[in-house]
């Protein structure tokens, strides 16, 4: 590699550390990103709970009603409702919601919506949105995930989203590597792979193989654990 190179990959590498941004990626570069990433929260990525943000000339992840719900799922968040306020002077409706996770950490945010000159269906379902805003944003600053809310993204200016979904579903690589791994790499799965390879197991024998190889970590696992048992059952209708 030369020198040239090297100071791109790792140009690429800092901006892709330090500020999140995907753009320098390759569409391939992306889907593996994206992969990994699902693979690291435990999150099946065929269920998309990752999308991508465009401002600015940056591109972001942000988490999609998918993703948080399969984060609450896993992780057993609780959430109460602890407040809700009308700013009637400048029109804003706001919420706020607190998470709690089992071990009794817990954490509160907000959500906000304009309801000026709104009446109706169009009213209640701002007042809706608001409260579904501050759940969401209540799970994800709880796991410390620093990424924004499908919420949020769909109110920012200028902004575009819902690309990724589309790479990664053109994108052949993640189902040749789904076989792959149930057939000589089991044993090295990651999570994310691991929710692939469950969900490509065509037969009993083939989802044994990958929970032989993967027992630990299946079973430590919630989520992986109900992927495991609902393809089970899918194999055993026929």
């Amino acid at each position: 590699m030369t020198q040239q190179n090297q100071d791109q990959q790792t140009s690429i590498a800092n901006q892709l550390i330090l500020q999140g941004d995907l753009s320098k990626l390759s569409a391939g570069d992306k889907v593996r990103y994206y992969n990994g990433y699902c693979g690291r929260m435990g999150l099946d990525p065929y269920t998309k709970p990752f999308d991508l943000l465009r401002l600015n000339g940056k591109e972001i992840l942000y988490c999609t009603r998918s993703g948080t719900q399969q984060l609450n799922k896993l992780h057993k968040v609780s959430h109460t409702i602890t407040s809700r306020d009308t700013n009637a002077e400048a029109g804003v409706y706001i919420v706020t919601s607190k998470a709690t996770l089992p071990d009794g950490r817990c954490t509160e945010s907000i959500g906000a919506v304009n309801i000026a000159g709104l009446k109706g269906e169009a009213y209640a379902n701002a007042i809706m949105k608001a409260e579904t805003k501050a759940k969401r944003r209540a799970t994800l600053d709880l796991l410390g995930l620093g990424v924004i809310d499908e919420s949020e993204a769909e109110s920012i200016p200028n902004a575009s989203v819902g690309a990724l979904h589309t790479m990664v579903e053109a994108n052949p690589e993640m189902e040749v590597e789904a076989v792959e791994v149930i057939e000589t790499e089991a044993e090295k799965l990651t999570i994310g792979r691991l929710a692939i390879a469950i969900k490509k197991a065509s037969n009993i024998v083939e989802l044994k193989a990958v929970y032989d190889a993967n027992k630990h970590k299946i079973e430590t696992n919630t989520f992986i654990k109900e992927q495991l048992k609902s393809r089970k059952n899918e194999l055993l209708k026929g």
